[in-house]
């Protein structure tokens, strides 16, 4: 059954959870005597590294996690909006789920049915929790998803999620989450696929929304600068407990716990560019006591050259929108236009701009997955289109999402060498050395060669990632946000690897993000784009501090930073 609407008291109370998840062989430990609670109209953060237990605790709110697999002890207590969720059957459970409690999951393009158009996935929650007809469902779903600050409602409700951005799926969720009116809403990562623009916005709309139907809100993120803006209060979750909490203010401001200070310490804000940044000690202390590890110094890096490697002259995208009835394509969406730009050897330029304004069809094009519509790409002074085999090997992409781009079936050894195969028969033997050394260069065990990509943290597959890539000594490295996904502590040691990766072997980068803060750290130069166009580059510091163009100068008052945070407090 539903709550009451007279319910009083905290909308969510957990006292003294414990959970372990129930294997084959052994019984892993998640949560260790969690307690927090959440009233009505107040925003929490969670924050931790990852593993540390936050979508765990999460989860266990709408009782999600298969009762076969975990194990929680007598005297827990796990009650949301006045009902003990761990006492609930399944039928009120499903009641509860999507009607008064929401859930925003981190990854949309898993949440969402990839077979179903958004329409249908929006009216069957609206028709099933709000007993809409399918045209009051269809007004409802446009309208919130012009909230959500989507330019083309009509075509984003009625495309599949795979015709979809990243940052415009995640929109979608978050509409769907705010669809039922909901008295509290699970936010897991809602914001890690958005540009700072999307994501000001839809902080501000999830905050204003929260305050004004006295909805409360659990923010599970990693993003420091985020929970400063928009919590109310903080939690700090390592190992399965909570080691801090408090008004966010005070745990941000002055951290009291040493692992809160490490995550601190661990942000690339307020760090001289291009310096390696702490990290949190891979060995931690057991007592709820962490270690900040010290830098190490920096190396000397290689100065860029003046001398070209890439140059893009004119670049044209389009893709196929309409189609005739034989197939035939009669409509293009441009989604990169008339792009020049031109990167050093030896030099890191950044690509920033809001989702869907090309950074990534850019450069899908540069390594061959995407056609190029119009213009020119040079590598070398050579036409890119031109180039044999060997030498289109020297560009090399690393991609987003690591989960998604591993083979799950897949040893590690197979997969950071299989470009090593292209073409070439190496024997097993051949292969696992060349495994060992790659993983030594990522700061990987080199006797992990043998496991499968989900026995790796979030980090250690971005490493993954990154060692295939390097498998065939590439002297230009594509990096299509490659921390975005994770954990202020794994993104530090990503950054540190990088760093040293072009100070060894003079790599060359175009690292696409959206994280401002990690660009500035990282960037010779950058590159603004905006709705397939380059609107302004130059060095990275005049660019992000004194920017010309009108979007660049907006771009920079959507960046969340502690400092704007708690100036403006």
């Amino acid at each position: 059954m539903n709550a009451p609407s007279s319910a009083t008291g905290p909308v969510v109370r957990i006292e003294n959870l414990s959970l372990a998840f129930v294997g084959q062989d052994q019984v892993v430990e998640a949560l260790r005597g969690i307690s927090l609670h959440i009233d009505a109209g107040e925003i929490v953060g969670l924050v931790g590294e990852s593993g540390s237990g936050k979508s765990v605790t999460a989860m266990n709110l709408l009782r999600l996690l298969p009762r076969t697999k975990v194990q929680i002890p007598e005297g827990a207590t796990v009650n949301v909006l006045n009902q003990d969720v761990l006492k609930m059957n399944e039928t009120a459970l499903r009641t509860m789920r999507g009607g008064e409690v929401s859930m925003i999951f981190q990854e949309p393009m898993t949440a969402l049915n990839p077979v179903k158009r958004v329409r249908q996935q929006m009216n069957e929650i609206l028709q099933r929790h709000q007993h809409l007809d399918e045209t009051a469902a269809e007004a409802l779903s446009l309208s919130l998803l012009k909230d959500m600050k989507i330019s083309d409602p009509a075509r984003v409700y009625n495309a599949y999620p795979h015709e979809l951005s990243g940052g415009m799926r995640q929109r979608v969720m978050i509409a769907m989450a705010f669809s039922c009116k909901p008295k509290l809403i699970v936010a897991d990562e809602p914001t890690t696929a958005l540009d700072v623009t999307v994501q000001a916005q839809i902080l501000n709309l999830l905050k204003d929304r929260a305050k004004a139907t006295n909805t409360a809100v659990l923010l599970i993120t990693h993003d420091l600068a985020v929970v400063a803006q928009i919590c109310d209060r903080v939690y700090v979750m390592y190992k399965g407990k909570i080691v801090e909490e408090g008004a966010t203010r005070a745990v941000i401001g002055n951290p009291q716990h040493v692992y809160t200070r490490a995550l601190l310490n661990a942000l690339p804000e307020g760090k001289a560019p291009k310096s390696r940044l702490e990290t949190v000690a891979a060995a931690m202390i057991e007592g709820g006591t962490a270690e900040a590890a010290a830098p190490a110094p920096v190396r000397a890096s290689r100065p860029p050259s003046d001398k070209p490697l890439l140059e893009i002259v004119d670049a044209t995208v389009s893709y196929a929108s309409r189609f005739d009835m034989l197939g035939r394509a009669i409509g293009y969406n441009t989604a990169v236009d008339h792009v020049s730009l031109t990167i050093n050897e030896g030099e890191t330029v950044s690509l920033v701009g809001e989702s869907g304004c090309g950074k990534t069809s850019l450069a899908n094009t540069l390594v061959g997955l995407v056609p190029l519509s119009g213009g020119q790409i040079k590598y070398r002074g050579q036409d890119l289109a031109a180039l044999d085999a060997a030498t289109r090997r020297e560009i090399q992409i690393v991609f987003q999402d690591p989960q998604s781009s591993l083979d799950p079936r897949w040893p590690l050894w197979r997969l950071v060498t299989e470009p090593l195969t292209v073409g070439n028969s190496p024997g097993r033997a051949a292969l696992c050395a060349a495994a060992a050394d790659l993983c030594g260069m990522v700061g990987l065990d080199r006797n992990s060669i043998d496991r499968l990509p989900h026995e790796f943290s979030g980090g250690q597959r971005q490493r993954i990632a990154v060692a295939r890539a390097l498998s065939v000594r590439p002297r230009l490295l594509l990096l299509d946000e490659p921390t975005s996904a994770l954990d202020v502590s794994v993104q530090a040691q990503i950054l540190n690897l990088l760093l040293d990766l072009q100070a060894e072997h003079g790599l060359t980068y175009l690292f696409i993000s959206h994280n401002v803060s990690v660009v500035r750290h990282i960037s010779d130069r950058v590159a603004v784009m905006y709705q397939g166009k380059i609107v302004e580059t130059g060095a990275a510091e005049q660019v992000l501090t004194r920017p010309t163009h009108e979007y660049t100068r907006t771009l920079m008052d959507a960046v969340p930073s502690l400092e704007k945070v708690f100036a403006n407090r």
